[in-house]
């Protein structure tokens, strides 16, 4: 389980939309952090996906809208540091 954190300014309805209906790893949306940071709760198996927040965004990038999207992802509690994913 681990809390993540969504930051886009753009489409956030259909960013919700589409981690809620994934089925594995199981995202639950849990709130607004802010008016364009939202936080999901997620479920998965860490021996299948070491980086659940690398995974989180390029499953957002993988839209055909989501590859022009300015978008941070973050596990709860981390840094943000620049570093591309």
């Amino acid at each position: 389980m681990a809390l993540v954190n969504v930051s886009s300014a753009l489409k956030k309805d259909e960013i919700k939309a589409l981690l809620e209906k994934q089925e594995n790893p199981k995202y639950t949306f849990v709130k607004n952090k802010t008016a364009i940071e939202m936080q999901f709760d997620v479920q998965y198996d860490e021996s299948v996906i070491k980086d659940i927040a690398s995974y989180t965004k390029k499953l957002v990038q993988a839209e055909p809208w989501g590859k022009v999207l300015m978008l941070r992802v973050l596990i709860e509690g981390q840094a943000f540091t620049g570093a591309k994913f």
